[in-house]
């Protein structure tokens, strides 16, 4: 987070991605923390990082059962 003047070192992270189609859950986080290890590897950089990755697909059927357990209630 180079020019960041932020001291935060913990972020959560939720990615919805068809990328993530047919892959476990931690093969989706191996693909994000490639994409930040620069920043991971970087003394000062993301400490901790906790990520929720879903496809669209689970997040709308996600949506749909929260809508059904409403409904029911």
């Amino acid at each position: 987070m180079v020019g960041s003047t932020s001291k935060e070192t913990h972020f959560f992270l939720d990615i919805t991605s068809p990328s993530f189609q047919a892959k476990p859950q931690p093969a989706r986080h191996r693909m994000i923390y490639s994409l930040l290890k620069e920043e991971l590897d970087r003394p000062g950089g993301i400490h901790a990082l906790q990520l929720r990755t879903k496809t669209p697909e689970e997040v709308e059927r996600e949506l749909a059962r929260k809508k059904d357990a409403q409904g029911a209630a």
